[in-house]
């Protein structure tokens, strides 16, 4: 559970400027009586009234104002779960807040018939509660408002920090994409690929694997700046992608798509896949007696990128991969990827959105 401290002085340094304005016309009373040179038996009696009924209004307010603030403010998290839906919850924080309330007016009931003793038998119920909303109502609709003031400001500057992080993110994500297209070695494989296909393939196998190139590199410089993509536009450049690799590296590379039409409708960050790909090939050998085979699917909400495990000895480690994308999603949705590996293959789990 997180800790609520940032305004912990705010709160109380409020609660007692909130309390003395409360209690300005009080003060001034009192104020003016202790002015005078010689006090009547009457004044005399009037002061130490005021004084006793003011010190303990003024401290009765104090704690109202501390305890109705700090409880909607965070101690009410330790007393209401969040695994209560909303409504749920917004109905205990009522009740809970009409409980305190409660107490308070029966604390000041006490106080003042047995204590400063103002209130004399018979005793008026609708008289008093009458009086203590009008002394109060000041106070409790601060000490009410005020907390959920706070969080909202929290919970603003929280959104504002998780959109220039997401901002970062998808930056990073970018990049390290058109880097790996952009590069020498890319343009190297896939120019070699280009010409074997036209030395050896006919002229409609060369002008679809032209159409695939610019498809890549349209959907990387246009679908990637933005936050989220339908799963069809991704597995649409993928195909293209996979292509690409596929004339590059033959029978040492084989993959499956199997998407579901409902499932092409949800929404996944940008380039993910194309990402989990990359990092297959570069951690995996490729035969032809021994191909990598690349499946992706979808279950439980889920897209998975599926590889068979043939770990390279030594591999220079891929720094923008599967980090990169579970701080995307964190950013995006509060959810993480989920990674599985066994002894025959390595899983990742990307959730749908």
């Amino acid at each position: 559970m997180q800790k609520k401290t940032q305004y912990i002085w705010l709160i109380i340094l409020g609660a007692i400027l909130i309390t003395v304005l409360a209690n300005i016309g009080l003060l001034n009373r009192f104020h003016k009586l202790s002015q005078l040179q010689e006090l009547s038996a009457a004044r005399e009696e009037e002061y130490w009234f005021i004084w006793r009924i003011g010190l303990v209004g003024m401290i009765s307010e104090l704690i109202i104002l501390i305890v109705f603030i700090f409880y909607n403010y965070s101690w009410k998290d330790y007393f209401i779960s969040h695994k209560f839906n909303p409504k749920q919850r917004l109905a205990l924080i009522i009740l809970s807040n009409l409980i305190l309330l409660i107490g308070f007016i029966y604390l000041d009931f006490c106080i003042n018939k047995y204590f400063t003793k103002v209130i004399a038998d018979p005793v008026d119920i609708g008289g008093y509660l009458q009086n203590y909303f009008i002394n109060h109502a000041l106070v409790l609709i601060i000490s009410i408002v005020t907390p959920y003031v706070l969080l909202r400001i929290e919970k603003i500057k929280a959104i504002e920090l998780n959109l220039i992080k997401l901002k970062e993110e998808k930056i990073k994500a970018e990049l390290a994409a058109l880097k790996e297209q952009i590069s020498p070695h890319f343009f190297f494989n896939t120019l070699s690929t280009l010409s074997t296909i036209v030395r050896n393939e006919n002229e409609e196998a060369g002008l679809e694997f032209i159409q695939d190139i610019s498809d890549t590199f349209r959907y990387t410089l246009t679908e990637a700046k933005a936050d989220l993509v339908f799963l069809k536009q991704e597995i649409d450049f993928i195909t293209s992608y996979l292509y690409l690799l596929q004339k590059r590296f033959g029978e040492k590379l084989q993959f499956e798509i199997n998407i579901s039409d409902l499932d092409r409708k949800k929404r996944i960050p940008p380039m993910s896949i194309q990402l989990l790909i990359e990092n297959a090939i570069q951690h995996n050998v490729m035969t032809k007696l021994s191909p990598l085979k690349i499946t992706i699917t979808t279950q439980n909400d889920s897209i998975c990128i599926i590889n068979n495990l043939q770990e390279k000895e030594q591999v220079e480690s891929f720094g923008l991969g599967l980090a990169n994308l579970d701080n995307r999603y964190k950013l995006l949705s509060n959810k993480k990827i989920i990674i599985q590996r066994d002894d025959s293959n390595f899983m990742v789990q990307l959730p749908l959105l």
